[in-house]
């Protein structure tokens, strides 16, 4: 084609190879003539954004995703250095004087390569992240994260999202970069909405509005007035973005995480404040609060082959290396101030939330902030998905804190204010078969405390990749009797449990969120053992689930029930070693289950070829059952069992 004009766009993108390819090179050399007319460059930017968007909307779910020939012409020809070019000439003055065209021009041409990742398979994603990364696309991201324009930090959010969660940026950036990228985005996400409520106030920059409601002539009052919701749902993807830096498969290394909090220490405390966000009127739907939760629980997260509390024979190689690592990061965490105040604070957040004032927000968020497509009936009970995941990565948090708290140096006042919220977590709560349904609460809640998590990168559901969810915590029933056992344990182990019923007042250093009263009420020996009973009980329950999920072939999820399982019996049995055999009748059972719960998670590691699970979940269970009394009753043949499943597991493990 002779010539590329403003006129002949779509036959200059719609022709076939190879003159696609020569109008394609014409064209992206034509984008960065140093007078080039900037509708010019809008028009063409955004025709290819469209086709990108087109192409991955009208091929989501059906065929394999990969890059087009269409696409395939674009990178070959250079999108990426030309498009980022693009992006960062004619950079904004503050005197105003480039046309709107020009910045619509570059918002194209960064959400353009936006487009592009999420229309390739896994290789193609990761030599386009490469090929950005080499053109300096973070540097850019992050700047623009100061852009005077609120569009470009929006843009400049979400394109770091999808670099995070729909391709693998977390996997080759370095600690330096993920620590930068997780403190901006924290930063971002705590701004609040005023800067973007005032660019769509503002005579020069209320033109803005266009590209956040798709539509021109929008009054400025209206595009105030919905612009929060806009920058709620960057919010978000600002959280995402931290997620996916942390969610990837395989999991990074305890150490690699380590390193990330001590190249930046402040990310602990942007994350809790990020999880204390207030629910706001203007997008009620939001998981901002849940998601930093996450991000949290990904810093501290376990190896997938260990269960917290379980000691086996390859315990030496796990505590040279990773315990190590995750003691270091429990110290940065219990270094922080009022760390232990931000854990609470989390809780109490979620159980001081109305959630009828919340559904009023639902109800009046397409008239008092114009949302496009209003949130129903299944966005308002996510809610309580949402609240749930919060709660259980919190008493996560608070569990792998326990089996650190003597080296980190956590006080007895800092556990005793945690008991609380680990004792209301383990409450009963109705199961669905016994809810009463004139009681919406009734079912919220039920919603709430069976929560689970289940994270896998999200690149791997839009490619339909099946991983090991590098992100997996237990719901309530199980996580907040394992909460509360370990801090039990822990003041056990101090021998601290008649000084606490001594007091007379509340000692230094305990949260306002308790009281002396509630601390000695929830030691006191006649209320611990109706928690224990309780506890092996709820034990007991997660085993019936594992089974009955390995009856339906899941068996990762089953494998989960199991482990989940093991870990409070584990912590069950600690309580008992180190309270001299005052509770060793409630307990009774423990040890057995958890022989058991060990053993049946090798056998769904080794149905699915995880041999290194499939050797600590088998050993683990063997060393039950060489130190397990008599009055346990363990079968003879589950040992047997069990020592077949670790040489299974050794033989395929030497034959790699």
């Amino acid at each position: 084609m002779n010539s590329i004009t403003l006129n002949n766009i779509e036959q200059v993108l719609g022709a076939r190879e190879p003159e696609l390819s020569q109008n394609l090179t014409k064209l992206f050399a034509k984008l960065l003539e140093r007078n080039q007319d900037p509708t010019f460059v809008q028009n063409y930017t955004g025709a290819i954004k469209l086709r990108f968007r087109n192409e991955s909307q009208t091929r989501k779910g059906r065929d394999p995703l990969s890059f087009s020939a269409f696409g395939r012409a674009c990178y070959a020809a250079g999108i990426v250095k030309t498009f980022l070019a693009v992006v960062t000439s004619h950079l904004y003055t503050q005197s105003q004087s480039q046309p709107k065209e020009r910045y619509i021009g570059q918002y194209n041409a960064l959400e353009a390569l936006e487009e592009f990742m999420q229309t390739g398979n896994l290789t193609e994603r990761r030599t386009l992240l490469e090929d950005m990364k080499k053109n300096h696309v973070i540097s850019i991201c992050l700047s623009h994260l100061n852009h005077p324009l609120c569009i470009f930090r929006q843009l400049a959010i979400n394109t770091l999202r999808v670099l995070a969660s729909e391709s693998v940026l977390g996997e080759n950036s370095s600690v330096t970069e993920i620590a930068d990228i997780i403190a901006a985005v924290c930063r971002f996400t705590l701004e609040g909405p005023d800067f973007f409520i005032e660019g769509m106030r503002s005579p020069n920059t209320t033109w803005q509005s266009q590209m956040v409601m798709g539509a021109t002539d929008i009054p400025a009052k209206r595009a105030a007035e919905h612009v929060p919701r806009f920058y709620a749902m960057a919010q978000e993807s600002a959280l995402w973005t931290a997620h996916g830096l942390l969610c990837t498969t395989p999991p990074p290394s305890r150490k690699h995480c380590l390193d990330i909090l001590k190249k930046k220490p402040e990310i602990l405390d942007l994350l809790f404040d990020c999880a204390i966000i207030t629910r706001p009127p203007w997008y009620p739907e939001t998981q901002v609060d849940s998601i930093a939760c996450e991000v949290i629980a990904l810093f501290f997260q376990w190896p997938s082959h260990i269960v917290p509390g379980v000691s086996t024979p390859q315990d030496n190689v796990f505590r040279a290396q990773e315990w190590k690592a995750m003691t270091q990061a429990v110290a940065i965490l219990t270094s922080r101030e009022d760390w232990c105040e931000k854990i609470i604070e989390v809780w109490m957040k979620i159980e001081e939330e109305d959630w009828r004032e919340v559904r009023g927000w639902f109800d009046r968020v397409e008239v008092d902030y114009h949302a496009f497509e209003p949130p129903d009936e299944d966005a308002f009970c996510q809610v309580f998905e949402y609240r749930g995941t919060s709660r259980i990565a919190m008493l996560r948090l608070v569990s792998t804190l326990s089996h650190a708290a003597e080296s980190c140096g956590v006080t007895n006042a800092e556990i005793e204010s945690l008991l609380r919220m680990a004792y209301l977590a383990s409450r009963k709560v109705k199961s669905a078969s016994d809810l009463d349904h004139s009681k919406p609460e009734d079912r919220y809640m039920c919603v709430e405390r069976m929560e689970e998590i289940f994270r896998s990168p999200m690149y791997t559901v839009s490619l339909n990749i099946k991983v090991d969810a590098p992100l997996q915590i237990a719901d309530e029933s199980i996580m907040g009797p394992t909460a509360l056992a370990r801090l039990l344990v822990v003041l056990a182990q101090r021998k601290a449990f008649d000084t606490i019923q001594g007091l007379k007042k509340a000692p230094n250093g305990l949260s306002s969120s308790t009281c002396l009263n509630h601390v000695q009420q929830i030691t006191n020996p006649d209320v611990i053992r109706r928690f224990l009973k309780i506890a092996l009980q709820r034990v007991q329950a997660s085993m019936d689930k594992g089974r009955e999920r390995s009856r339906d072939a899941d068996n990762n999820y089953a494998r989960a029930a199991f482990t989940s399982a093991a870990e409070l019996s584990a912590a069950l049995v600690a309580f008992d070693n180190h309270t001299q055999g005052q509770y060793s009748k409630e307990v009774l059972g423990a040890r057995k289950e958890l022989a058991l719960a060990l053993g049946n998670a090798a056998e769904m590691a080794i149905r699915e070829k995880h041999w290194q699970q499939a050797l600590y979940f088998g050993s683990g269970a063997v060393n039950v059952a060489e130190n397990i009394p008599v009055g346990e009753n363990l079968e003879n043949s589950i040992t047997a069992k069990n020592k077949r499943r670790v040489e299974q597991a050794r033989t395929a493990i030497s034959a790699k």
